[in-house]
C-alpha cells in the first residue's frame, strides 16, 4: 500500500482544523489540494475517512479509527527526522523566552519539549509576565524572545516584533447560564452581569474592556482578577461570568459546571506579536527557537488561534 506522508498529515489536519479551509491555511496549501489529498487517502485504504457536509466535517466509524494511527505515524516520521537533524546540527547555549499564563501552558510548554529532544545541548528557561512587563525585560536584554499581545501599546519602540497571530477571545459561562446555549452570543445579555476579565488589579490594566466599550455593553460589574483558574472557579460558583483568551480558557476551563463560547471575530480576536532581543545579534539557539515556533505553533494551536 503506497500512503504518502502528505496526505496523513492533511487529514490530520482537517480533523484538527474543523474544515479543508481551515486546514488549508494550517498548512499552507490550496483547498483543493486538501480535498484531492484526503480524496487519495481514502481511495488508497478503500473507505470513507470524513462526511462532510456545507457546516461541518465529522470522521466516520473508519476515520475515528484510522485517526489514532496516523497522529502516530506521523509523530514517529518526526521523531527519527528530529533525531537524524539533531546527529547534523548539534547546539549549545541558552534561550530565555517570556510568555503569559495560558499561551506559556498550550504553546510554549510543549515546544520547549521538542526543542530539548532536538537540541539537548540548549537550556531553555521561560519567564512570565504582563505585556509591559515582558517587554522591559526584552528592551533591557533580560529576554531573548517574548510572546505578547499588541493590545498593551508598546512602550520602547526600538523593539523590533512581528505579527505572529491572532488569539480567539472566548466567553466563559456557567453550563445554566442563557448565554450557554444561545446562538449566535448576544453581549447585549451583559447588561446586569458581573463580568470577570483577567488583568492587573493593582497596576491599573484590565483586558478586554476596550472591546465592551465598542459594542456599547454596559455590565453591571467588571472585576479584574489576575489568574485565569481563579476566574473559573467564581464562574462555576455561579458569581459572574467571564471573559478570557483561548489559551487560559483551555487551561483553566474544566469540569461540567462551565462551558465556553466563542465570540465573533475580528473584534474578539488578540494580536500576538513576537518580540525579540533590540540592537543585540541573534545566536543560533535562538534562531533554531524561533524556527521551531513558527513550524509548530500552527498544530499546537489548532482551536485557540487564528491564522
Amino acid at each position: 500500500m503506497d500512503l504518502q506522508v502528505s496526505w496523513l498529515a492533511t487529514f490530520v489536519a482537517v480533523v484538527d482544523h474543523g474544515s479543508f479551509t481551515a486546514a488549508g491555511r494550517a498548512l499552507g496549501r490550496s483547498q483543493p489540494r486538501v480535498s484531492a489529498h484526503v480524496a487519495a487517502l481514502e481511495r488508497a485504504l478503500g473507505g470513507t475517512l470524513l462526511t462532510r457536509t456545507s457546516k461541518e466535517v465529522t470522521l466516520t466509524a473508519a476515520g475515528a479509527r484510522f485517526l489514532p494511527k496516523a497522529r502516530a505515524a506521523l509523530a514517529e516520521i518526526q521523531a527519527g527526522a528530529d533525531e537524524v537533524r539533531t546527529l547534523r546540527t548539534k547546539l549549545k547555549g541558552h534561550v530565555t523566552v517570556g510568555g503569559y499564563p495560558g499561551l506559556s501552558a498550550v504553546l510554549l510548554a510543549p515546544l520547549m519539549q521538542q526543542f530539548r529532544r532536538l537540541h539537548p545541548g540548549v537550556t531553555v528557561v521561560l519567564r512570565e509576565g504582563d505585556p509591559l512587563q515582558l517587554e522591559e525585560a526584552i528592551a533591557h536584554g533580560e529576554m531573548d524572545i517574548a510572546l505578547r499581545t499588541s493590545d498593551v501599546p508598546q512602550v520602547h519602540h526600538n523593539v523590533p516584533s512581528a505579527h505572529l497571530f491572532h488569539e480567539k477571545i472566548v466567553l466563559v459561562v456557567p453550563k445554566r447560564h442563557p448565554l450557554a446555549t444561545a446562538s449566535p452570543v448576544d453581549l447585549e445579555l451583559l447588561a446586569d452581569e458581573t463580568v470577570m476579565v483577567t488583568g492587573d488589579p493593582y497596576g491599573g490594566w484590565a483586558d478586554y474592556r476596550d472591546r465592551l466599550d465598542c459594542i456599547g455593553a454596559d455590565p453591571a460589574e467588571i472585576i479584574v482578577i489576575a489568574q485565569p483558574t481563579t476566574i473559573s472557579a467564581l464562574v462555576a460558583a455561579g458569581l459572574g461570568v467571564a471573559i478570557m483568551g483561548a489559551f487560559a480558557a483551555q487551561v483553566a476551563v474544566s469540569g461540567e459546571k462551565v462551558v465556553t463560547r466563542p465570540l465573533p471575530a475580528p473584534l474578539w480576536q488578540r494580536e500576538i506579536r513576537l518580540y525579540r532581543k533590540a540592537g543585540r545579534v541573534s545566536t543560533k539557539p535562538v534562531d533554531a527557537f524561533v524556527d521551531l515556533l513558527h513550524q509548530q505553533a500552527p498544530s499546537l494551536t489548532p482551536h485557540t488561534v487564528a491564522w
